[in-house]
C-alpha cells in the first residue's frame, strides 16, 4: 500500500489507491445518502486539515465509477442508477463561475448565464446517456475565501443559483464541496447584511461534519506509511501506551501494532502531534505531511538515542519551529503557552547545575503538552513522568529532576487533579487552607440552590421521533427537591425532574405527581446523594477560600478556579453515572410507573414513549428548513413567498414554480402540500386546494377543524388555536405554525368568518391579512357559522336576489357566497351615499346602517337587518308574503341607495336652470354659460368668484363633471362627501356666484334672448364710492317683478324728484351692503 501525501482530484483516480475506511466514513455516507433521499442535493462536508476529506472524495468516486464497494455496497440508492460521473474541480482562489467555466470548456464572463447554459447542456447528454452526475469541488473555503473579499453579492448570487440548479427534486445531480471550517467563518470581516445573505446561502448546502478521532488518524497514517529504518524497542513502546491508557491520556482502542508501526513517536508524542495539527495546521502541513517530511526537527530526519523515542519534548521544538505565527496570535491555548515560556526561561535562568538543565526542559516541555492536550480526567503523576523521562527523555535520574523543579516552584503536583502542573507562583499554601476551611464550611445538602449553579446537564434531542415525524424534540434536564407538574415551553418538549429529596417522603409524593401528570415530564428520585454532596463539599470549601482567604492573589485564584472546574466536573459525572447505571441509586418514574432505565439505550427509548404517548398527533413534516422553533430569514422570505403562490396559482401546479429550481418556497410547498395531497389535481383535471389525502397531517387538520366547529357560537380568536397547537398531543414548533395558519385559514375560508380587533368583518384572505396575522394573531377572530330553521328562508331570499336562486343548500361556503355581495356594495358605495337620509322609503337608511355596522355576518343578515326593515321572525316563519315583501324591500332599498346620488346632481340641476333661466338641457346650457361670462374681466372678481369663473368655463363632458367642479368651489370638498345639512347652503351659494358673475358682465356682450338687463352706474357723496354693475331679470321672473314694482309704486309721494332720489337711496344702500 502505497502513502500519497496529498490527493487532487482533477488527477483522477491512482490505480494503487486503496482506502482505508473508518466508521466516520461510513456515518458520513449514511448521513449523505439518508438527505439525498429525503430530498437534499447539496452538501458540504467540513473537517480540520489532514482528516482525510480529499481521500473521501476519491473513495466515493471510485465505488460509483467501479467495481470498488468500501462506502458503498449497493449502488442502487441513487434513484436504481448504474452509471455515474464526477466533474471534479479543486477550489482555487478564484471565481466559482470562472472555476466551473474552465471544466465545461465554457467562455468567461460577467454573465455567468453562459455557465449555467453549458452545465445544463452537459446534464442533459448526461440523463439521456442515465447516467448520474456528481459535481466535487474539493477546498471549497479557498473559493468562499476568494468570495469575501472580491464582490460577494455577485459571488454568493452564483453559490445560490448553482445550489438551486442542483435542488431540483427531478434532477440526478448532487453537490459536494469540502470546508475546512464552518460556512460561516468565512464570513467573519463582511457587513452584517452580506453576512446575513452569506447564511441565507449557506442553509441551501447541508453540512456533512467530517471528524475522524486522532486514535483513528493514528491508525490510518499507521497503515500508509512504510516502515522507516529504524531500530524499534516495542517493549519501551507498548510499556508507554499502557501508561498513556492508565493516565487516559489516549484510547483504550489504540493499540500496541499502530504505535509500533509509528515509532520513533510514542503514544504520548503522536497523540500531541496529531492534536497540535488538527488545532493549528494548514493545507500543507498535515499529520501526513508531518511524517513523511524532512528538515530541521522532521520525524525523518531524527536519530534515535538509547531511551529516546521522538518525545514530547522533540514535539514541542517541532511546534514552535513550524508554528511561530499560529502560536504567537491570541487563541484559547495562549495562556498555556505563554506558561510554558515563562517556565522554560526561568529553568534557563542559573537556578539549575548546567548538568540538569538540558533535562529539566524536557520535563517543563512535557509537562506542559501534557497538560495542554490531555482531558480533565488526565491524570498526570510522578510514577508516568519518570517512567516517561527513562523509556522516551532519555533522563537517567528523572526524580531528582522532578524535586529540583518543585523546589524551585517550576512544576507543582496539584493534589485535586492527581496531576503534576506548570507552577505560576503563589505564596498561599492551597492545601492547608481548605484543610482549615473544612471546620468552617458546614456539610450542603443537595438542594436546588446548592446544585444549580454547578450542574451542567444540557437538553437532549429524541432521535427516534425526529426520525420518524421531522419534528425535532428536546428534553431539558432540571433540579428539584420536591416534584412539580411542569408544561414544556416553546423549544422544549419535555422536562426531565432531577428529583434530590430532602426527606423520604419526596419519593412518595413524587410517585403519586407523575401518576396524576400527563404531559412530557420524567421524574428521576435521587436515592443516594452521598458522592454528590462530597464534591459539593469541595466547591463550597474552595469558593470560601476566593471569598475569604485569597483576595488579591491572581495566581492562587486562578488555581481555585481550575480545582471549582475540576470539582464541577466531577460533580457533574458522579450525577451522570448516577443518573443512568444499573445501581438502585436513581428511580425513573413516567405515568407513576416505574421505568428501569440503566443504559442509554433505556433512556431513547423511554424518550420516545414520552413523545409517542404525550405528542400522538404529531404530524409527519419531514424537512428541516422550517420544522424548527425560529426560522431563519432566508426561510420567512421564503414563506412569504409560498403564500403569495398560494393565493395567486393555485389553480397551478406545483403553484407555478419553476420545474428547473428548487428554491426553499419549492421545497416546502412539496412537503406541507404535494405530499399531503392538499394541493392535488381534482377529477374535474383542475388543481385545488383541499383536506389532506393521507395521513402525515391528518392529526393536525383534525385539531384545527375541531377548533372551527367549536367557534359556532362565540368567535374564538386566532391565538387560542396557536396556543392549543402548542401543547399536548401535538406541540408543533414555531417555524411551522408561521407556515400552517395562514394555509388552514386559506383553504377553510367558506367555513367561518374572520373579525379584527374591531370586531369587524374581514372579507377578504390576502397577502395583507397574512402579514398582520403573523405579527399579532391574538388581534384576530373565526366564527363558524350555523344555520337552522326560518334563517334558511332568509337565506334563500337573499339568493334569490341576487338571481342565485339555484336551490343550493345552506353551507359555510354558499352563505359566504351569499353576503359577500351585500358588503361588497355598501364598501363600493359613496360616501354621499353612506351618509344621506334623503330616501323615499323610510327603510333604506335603517337597511344600510345595518350593512354599515355588520360585525357578525350571520346575526347581521339574519336577526339585524330583518328588524330594522320590521319584521319579527316569528311574522316571517307563519307568512310566506312577509318573505316576498321583505325581499322587495332588499330590492328597493339597494335601488335608492344607488341612485341617490343621481337624485342630488338632479336637484342641483333644476335649482340652476330654474334660477338662472337656463335651459333644460345640459349640453345646451353649458354653452350659453360660456357665452354669458367668458368676457368677464377676472381681475375684477374676488379669489372665489374667479375659481368658480375657471370652473364655469372649463371643458366638463357631462353634467355631473360640472356641477361637482363648481360645486367644489363652495364647499371645498368632494361633493360626494357633501352632508344632508349643507345641501341648501350648495344651492343658495351657487345662484349667489353666478349672479356676482353677472355683474360684471358688459351689457353690449349679453345676448339677452327674452331676459332684461340692467346697466348702470350710481355714487353718492355719502358713499365715496361708484357702483358700475349689470344685473339681469330673468323671463321667468319678469311677473313677479312688475307686481313688486306696482307695490312700490303705490308708496310713492309723486313728486318725481322726491321718488327718484327714494328709489336711488334704497338702491345704493342694497349694492352698499
Amino acid at each position: 500500500m502505497k502513502y500519497v501525501p496529498s490527493i487532487n482530484i482533477e488527477y483522477g483516480i491512482d490505480p494503487e489507491f486503496e482506502y482505508i475506511v473508518t466508521p466516520n466514513a461510513l456515518a458520513v455516507t449514511g448521513n449523505l445518502l439518508s438527505s439525498y433521499n429525503s430530498g437534499i442535493h447539496s452538501f458540504s462536508i467540513i473537517g480540520t486539515y489532514g482528516t482525510g476529506k480529499s481521500s473521501y472524495l476519491m473513495a466515493l468516486e471510485k465505488d460509483l465509477t467501479s467495481k470498488s464497494q468500501a462506502l458503498l455496497k449497493n449502488k442502487d440508492v441513487f434513484g436504481g442508477f448504474k452509471k455515474f460521473e464526477c466533474l471534479n474541480i479543486l477550489g482555487d482562489y478564484n471565481s466559482l463561475s470562472n472555476l466551473l467555466a474552465d471544466k465545461l470548456g465554457s467562455s468567461k464572463s460577467d454573465d455567468t448565464r453562459n455557465v449555467f447554459d453549458s452545465l445544463n447542456a452537459y446534464y442533459q447528454k448526461l440523463k439521456k446517456n442515465n447516467t448520474f452526475l456528481f459535481i466535487v469541488i474539493d477546498e471549497f473555503g479557498k473559493v468562499l475565501e476568494h468570495a469575501s473579499k472580491n464582490n460577494p453579492e455577485k459571488e454568493l448570487y452564483f453559490l445560490q443559483r448553482l445550489a438551486e440548479f442542483v435542488n431540483v427534486p427531478s434532477r440526478n445531480i448532487i453537490l459536494i464541496t469540502t470546508l475546512h471550517q464552518n460556512f460561516g467563518a468565512y464570513a467573519q470581516k463582511l457587513s452584517e447584511t452580506q453576512r446575513n445573505e452569506w447564511m441565507k446561502v449557506k442553509g441551501r448546502y447541508k453540512e456533512l461534519v467530517f471528524s475522524e478521532p486522532v486514535e483513528q488518524l493514528l491508525f490510518l497514517a499507521a497503515e500508509q506509511l512504510s516502515n522507516l529504518p529504524t531500530t524499534k524497542d516495542y517493549a519501551a513502546g507498548t510499556k508507554l501506551l499502557n501508561w498513556a491508557k492508565r493516565a487516559k491520556f489516549i484510547s483504550s482502542q489504540l493499540d500496541s501494532r499502530t504505535i509500533n508501526k509509528l515509532y520513533p513517536l510514542d503514544a504520548f508524542s503522536a497523540m500531541c502531534i496529531t492534536k497540535a495539527i488538527q488545532r493549528y495546521g494548514q493545507n500543507e502541513r498535515t499529520l501526513f505531511s508531518f511524517l513523511t517530511s524532512t528538515g530541521k526537527g522532521s520525524l525523518k530526519d531524527f536519530t534515535s538515542e538509547t531511551n529516546e523515542t521522538y518525545n514530547l519534548a522533540h514535539v514541542y521544538d517541532y511546534l514552535i519551529y513550524n508554528f511561530f505565527s499560529v502560536l504567537s496570535e491570541i487563541n484559547s491555548d495562549t495562556t498555556n503557552w505563554s506558561a510554558m515560556r515563562v517556565a522554560i526561561e526561568r529553568a534557563e535562568s542559573g537556578i539549575f547545575d548546567e548538568s540538569y538543565i538540558n533535562d529539566a526542559l524536557k520535563l517543563v516541555k512535557t509537562i506542559g503538552l501534557l497538560n495542554l492536550f490531555g482531558s480533565s480526567s488526565t491524570a498526570i503523576t510522578k510514577e508516568l513522568l519518570i517512567d516517561y523521562s527513562k523509556h522516551a527523555l532519555a533522563i537517567d535520574n528523572p526524580d531528582k529532576i522532578i524535586e529540583l523543579l518543585s523546589l524551585h516552584k517550576i512544576i507543582r503536583f496539584a493534589a485535586y487533579k492527581n496531576s503534576y502542573i506548570l507552577f505560576e507562583g503563589t505564596d498561599i499554601d492551597i492545601e492547608d487552607e481548605l484543610y482549615k476551611a473544612a471546620s468552617i464550611v458546614p456539610m450542603p445538602l443537595a438542594t436546588i440552590s446548592d446544585l444549580t449553579p454547578y450542574v451542567n446537564q444540557k437538553a437532549v434531542a429524541v432521535s427516534e421521533e425526529y426520525y420518524k415525524s421531522g419534528t425535532p424534540r428536546y428534553f431539558e434536564f432540571i433540579i428539584r427537591n420536591e416534584p412539580e407538574i411542569i408544561k414544556p415551553q416553546n423549544d422544549i418538549d419535555g422536562y426531565i425532574q432531577m428529583v434530590f429529596p430532602i426527606d423520604y417522603e419526596t419519593i412518595q409524593a413524587t410517585k403519586e405527581i407523575s401518576a396524576h401528570c400527563d404531559i412530557a415530564n420524567i421524574f428521576v428520585v435521587f436515592t443516594n446523594v452521598t458522592d454528590i454532596q462530597k464534591h459539593l463539599y469541595e466547591i463550597h470549601k474552595l469558593q470560601y477560600l476566593i471569598e475569604n482567604v485569597i483576595l488579591e492573589d491572581r495566581v492562587a485564584k486562578k488555581e481555585i478556579i481550575n480545582q471549582i472546574t475540576y470539582e464541577k466536573a466531577l460533580l457533574n459525572k458522579a450525577i451522570n453515572e448516577t443518573l443512568i447505571s444499573s445501581s438502585k441509586e436513581t428511580i425513573w418514574l413516567f405515568k407513576g410507573e416505574c421505568v428501569p432505565v440503566h443504559t442509554y439505550r433505556d433512556f431513547n427509548k423511554l424518550l420516545s414513549r414520552v413523545c409517542k404517548e404525550v405528542y400522538s398527533q404529531t404530524p409527519i413534516l419531514r424537512n428541516e428548513l422550517f420544522n424548527k422553533q425560529k426560522i431563519s430569514s432566508a426561510i420567512s422570505l421564503a414563506r412569504v413567498k409560498l403564500l403569495d403562490a398560494m393565493l395567486e396559482n393555485s389553480d397551478k401546479e406545483d403553484f407555478g414554480f419553476e420545474k428547473e429550481t428548487c428554491p426553499p418556497e419549492k421545497a416546502i410547498y412539496y412537503t406541507l402540500f404535494k405530499s399531503t395531497g392538499m394541493h392535488r389535481l381534482s377529477d374535474t383535471g383542475v388543481y385545488v386546494l383541499g383536506e389532506p389525502q393521507n395521513n402525515l397531517i391528518q392529526g393536525l387538520w383534525n385539531i384545527c377543524d375541531k377548533f372551527v366547529k367549536s367557534s359556532v357560537d362565540k368567535p374564538k380568536k386566532i391565538s387560542e388555536l396557536i396556543k392549543i397547537l402548542k401543547s399536548e398531543p401535538i406541540k408543533l414548533k414555531q417555524g411551522v405554525i408561521d407556515f400552517w395558519i395562514p394555509i388552514f385559514l386559506f383553504i377553510r375560508q367558506q367555513d367561518f368568518a374572520i373579525y379584527n380587533e374591531q370586531g369587524a368583518y374581514v372579507m377578504n384572505i390576502n397577502k395583507e391579512l397574512f402579514e398582520l396575522l403573523q405579527k399579532k394573531p391574538g388581534d384576530y377572530s373565526i366564527k363558524a357559522f350555523n344555520v337552522s330553521g326560518v334563517k334558511i328562508e332568509f337565506f334563500k331570499k337573499y339568493r334569490q336576489f341576487l338571481k342565485k336562486d339555484d336551490g343550493a343548500s345552506f353551507t359555510a361556503s354558499s352563505f359566504i357566497e351569499t353576503f359577500k355581495p351585500f358588503l361588497q356594495f355598501y364598501r363600493s358605495l359613496n360616501d354621499y351615499a353612506k351618509s344621506t337620509n334623503k330616501f323615499e322609503h323610510p327603510t333604506t337608511a335603517p337597511f344600510r346602517n345595518v350593512l354599515a355596522s355588520a360585525k357578525d355576518p350571520e346575526k347581521a343578515f339574519f336577526e339585524d337587518l330583518p328588524e330594522a326593515l320590521g319584521f319579527r321572525e316569528s311574522m316571517l316563519s307563519q307568512n310566506s308574503e312577509f318573505l316576498e315583501q321583505y325581499l322587495q324591500l332588499i330590492k328597493g332599498a339597494v335601488h335608492e341607495l344607488n341612485i341617490c346620488y343621481d337624485n342630488l346632481l338632479r336637484r342641483i340641476n333644476d335649482r340652476l336652470v330654474d334660477a338662472l333661466s337656463l335651459p333644460e338641457d345640459y349640453q345646451d346650457y353649458k354653452g350659453e354659460l360660456v357665452n354669458r361670462y367668458k368676457g368677464v374681466k377676472k381681475y375684477l372678481l374676488t379669489s372665489k368668484c374667479k375659481n368658480f369663473l375657471d370652473r364655469v368655463l372649463a371643458p366638463s363632458e357631462t353634467m355631473k363633471e360640472f356641477l361637482e367642479k363648481i360645486s367644489n368651489v363652495v364647499i371645498d370638498k368632494r361633493l360626494n362627501q357633501l352632508k344632508d345639512k349643507e345641501e341648501e347652503y350648495l344651492l343658495d351659494n351657487l345662484v349667489f356666484l353666478f349672479h356676482e358673475l353677472d355683474r360684471y358682465v358688459s351689457i353690449s356682450d349679453i345676448e339677452s334672448d327674452n331676459d332684461e338687463v340692467f346697466n348702470f352706474e350710481i355714487a353718492s357723496n355719502t358713499h365715496k364710492i361708484a357702483y358700475s354693475q349689470t344685473y339681469r331679470l330673468p323671463e321667468n321672473q319678469k311677473i313677479k317683478a312688475d307686481t313688486i314694482a306696482s307695490k312700490i309704486d303705490t308708496l310713492l309721494t309723486g313728486d318725481d324728484n322726491l321718488d327718484v332720489c327714494i328709489l336711488l337711496k334704497m338702491l345704493n344702500d342694497k349694492l352698499g351692503k
